[in-house]
């Protein structure tokens, strides 16, 4: 197989390991790559690609998810022998299926949704959440890269622990001490971002069916989000202060979210 003819757009809005994924299992399906066959290793293919070799194992990663790759035990990834029914039409033909299986599993409503807020009447979007990038400490933050790397080499690059980075985890559970809640870094998990943060509390905390309340107006990540898990979401008006507690609590009276 040859990938150094296959032209990434670096510039794209569509992430980097998403176009090989795609690239590879496009030739999985259409039988380019027989089963079986052996996929490059991470690094030479990362090497090959001009690309990270984070960027290819989040490739490999999404295709083994979907069935369409194993691995097998210090020998690599290779092209499954038989694939998952979903992608093997009635005559026993592959089928191309650009989306991967977890998104594909995910209520329309949850990919689609946004539409119905983006383009309202009267819709001021503040989501982007990004503050005056001319106040960014560049030199700063490239002197500090720069040590790092010197520091851990290749290291740094790799996937770090799965529930944050544990100087970071002190460091927030020191603060939280600080301030009367009793916590310890290993009561502390890090996510990669708001979005994720409300998801794990969703799963955790919620069922199909159950109400929400949130301000109004409020993060639209939040509602797409509780849309898909099939929950209520009732808004409480908001003022200088904040959320407005006399109506928050006939809302609470009304619904006992």
């Amino acid at each position: 197989l040859i990938l150094m003819r296959f032209p990434l757009v670096h510039d794209s809005h569509d992430p980097l390991y998403r176009q090989i994924e795609r690239y590879l299992r496009d030739s999985i399906l259409s039988g380019e790559l027989e089963p079986d066959t052996r996929l490059p290793a991470g690094r030479r293919l990362a090497q090959e690609l001009g690309v990270s070799r984070i960027t290819v194992e989040n490739a490999y990663a999404e295709l083994q998810a979907d069935g369409l790759v194993i691995t097998r035990p210090g020998s690599g990834y290779y092209v499954n022998q038989i694939l998952p029914s979903m992608f093997v039409t009635a005559s026993g033909d592959a089928t191309t299926v650009n989306e991967p299986l977890w998104q594909r599993e995910l209520p329309e409503c949850a990919l689609f949704g946004g539409h119905e807020f983006e383009n309202g009447n009267g819709i001021i979007s503040f989501e982007a959440g990004s503050g005056d990038v001319s106040y960014f400490p560049v030199t700063e933050f490239r002197k500090i890269m720069q040590d790092v790397i010197r520091r851990d080499g290749t290291a740094a690059f790799e996937y770090g622990e799965y529930n944050g980075y544990a100087p970071l985890r002190s460091a927030i559970a020191h603060i939280l001490t600080s301030r009367g809640i009793k916590a310890r870094p290993e009561n502390v998990l890090i996510t990669s971002g708001s979005q994720q943060a409300i998801a794990l509390c969703t799963q955790l905390l919620l069922k199909p069916g159950d109400t929400v309340l949130t301000e109004n107006p409020t993060y639209s990540g939040a509602l797409y989000l509780f849309r898909a898990y099939g929950l209520r979401v009732v808004g409480v008006p908001v003022d200088s202060e904040g959320m407005q507690t006399e109506k928050l609590e006939s809302v609470l009276q009304q619904y006992h979210p």
